[in-house]
Order: C-alpha cells, then structure tokens, then sequence
C-alpha cells in the first residue's frame, strides 16, 4: 500500500497529487512571504504584547492583541494553536489570521509551544496546558474574559487544542476549568495516532515519529479521551487535503456524537486543500473563515 495509490480516497479531486501538493504549497510560499509579522506592522488602533512568558523556558511565550478602543472592556478570547508538524513554525502564524479576529472585537492569544524532535509527547501538550492555565489567571489584566474562551488550532494545533480539551489529566494537573472554553475548533487535525492512514503519507509519518518517539499512541490521540462532556465545537477539514486523511476528523466527530457530545458539528470544506484552510483566512470568499466568523460570532458574540 503506498500513498501515491491511495490518496485519491482522501479528497474529492480528481487531480493528481502532486498538482494538489504543488498548488498547496505555492499559495503557502506566497502567504509566507506578502503577509507581515505583527510586530513589524504597527497600528495605533492596536494593542500588541509579544513574547509574554506563561513559564520558565524561552519558547514559553505567548503574543497578546486587542483593539484599543475595547480596553476596558471583557472580550473573548482567542486561544491559538499554530501548526508545523509539530517541528516547525511558531506564534507569528497569526499574522495570517489575527487582524480579522482582532477588527471583530476578539482578544487573540498566540502561543509558542516546545518542538519536536527537541521535545516529545507529553511536553508539547504540557506547554499548551500551561498556556491556557496562564490565560485563564491572567487575561483579565489585559481586558479578556476568561470565562468566554475559544480554542482553535490548525494541523498540529488542531491535534494539540483537542488533546487539551478532550484530556482530562491536563485539566487536573494543572488545575484548568474547562467550563471556561466555551468552543473548540480544531482545523485539518490527527485526532487517532493507531489510524493507519496516517502513515501512508511519508512527510506527515516523520512529523508523527518526530513529536511522538516511544510515546503511548492512545495517549497522544484526543480520540481516545472523548466522553462527550467536552465544550461544543466545530471541527473542519478540506475535501482536498492532501496531507492529513479527512477520516481523523469524521471519526473524531462520530466519537463525539457517539459519547453523547450536545454540540458536535464537523464541515469538510469542498476544493481547500491542507494549508491553505487557514492561509487566505483574510481575502474575500475564503471559506472556512466564512465558516468559522459565523460560528464564533454564534457562540462567542462580541458587543463592540
């Protein structure tokens, strides 16, 4: 069995795949390269804090931004989650995304975790508990509610957001109240580490050895932790990724339902490919982000 044979059953493209790949990661060239870092786009709209430490390694850190104009008053929050693979990439993601959370009223949070193959699991989810626990004590000095809390991750991200939802163990050692995540939204995520179809692909099989090394499978996979009492979420995956089998998010959504979950929805978007399901987030027509702007604003509503 080999990738190449069998990736036509993951997407609904009739195009080969490497056009989907190539596609893929032009458009990411391109993003990577026209859209500025934040710290080097100041605005006098904008309130921006860089590099905040949530504990004592130098890539514990986290970026804070927020309208002025809303300074005093609650915002919900945005918790961040980039992607990489778990190896690459950073919290300057949000550069693609921010500004449209930001304009909407939201406090967007982004946060840098520990990378493999430096780290393994457990530590990359322990950095993400850490974080959220950090924001939830603290975000109110710089004007968020803490009891009104999105979580969203794309890839990686969207691996890590569900662990931490979904994984109680987290929730206890760190003392984090879940009830305070109002929504979750993993985007284009590995939700099942025994899935087989996601070792066929070779460059995200050495992005999984490199994060889990000898580490427990079932431990790492949010799938396994689901019991239905997680917050409501909205898990999103392209028809055409390429990268990630669509199947970890069905089944991810199946065991949600099946555990009892009152508010499990799951879009697979039809002709997005893996990145750029969050790249473009800001141009007209992108449609996860139609997708996902209604829903926050459904279940995180801002009164600006």
């Amino acid at each position: 069995m080999s990738y190449e044979t069998e990736y036509s059953q993951f997407v609904d493209s009739n195009e080969p795949l490497n056009t989907l790949q190539e596609k893929d990661w032009a458009f990411y060239g391109q993003c990577a390269v026209t859209y500025t870092y934040l710290y080097a786009l100041p605005d006098p709209n904008r309130k921006d804090y860089f590099a905040r430490p949530y504990a004592d390694n130098p890539l514990q850190r986290l970026d804070i931004h927020y309208l002025k104009k809303l300074h005093n008053k609650k915002r919900p929050v945005i918790f961040f989650i980039h992607g990489g693979g778990w190896t690459t990439e950073d919290k300057s993601n949000t550069r693609f995304y921010a500004l449209e959370w930001i304009k909407r009223g939201y406090t967007v949070v982004s946060i840098n975790y520990r990378l493999a193959p430096n780290v393994i699991h457990p530590l990359q989810i322990e950095d993400c508990a850490l974080a959220l626990k950090w924001v939830i004590d603290n975000i109110e000095d710089y004007g968020g509610d803490s009891n009104k809390i999105a979580l969203i991750g794309h890839s990686a991200g969207a691996h890590l957001a569900a662990l931490l939802v979904t994984d109680r163990k987290w929730h206890e050692k760190f003392d984090i109240d879940i009830k305070k995540v109002k929504c979750w939204i993993p985007v284009s995520g590995i939700y099942d580490f025994n899935l087989k179809e996601n070792y066929l692909q070779p460059l995200l099989e050495s992005s999984i050895m490199a994060m889990l090394g000898d580490a427990d499978k079932k431990d790492c996979s949010p799938i396994s932790h689901v019991t239905g009492k997680e917050p409501p979420c909205l898990i999103l995956h392209g028809g055409d990724d390429w990268l990630v089998p669509r199947l970890n998010s069905i089944n991810m959504h199946y065991k949600l339902i099946g555990k009892g979950a009152k508010n499990a929805q799951i879009k697979i978007v039809p002709g997005y490919w893996h990145c750029n399901m969050m790249l473009g987030y800001d141009k007209e027509g992108h449609k996860p982000a139609e997708i996902i702007n209604a829903y926050l604003a459904e279940m995180l509503p801002v009164n600006i």
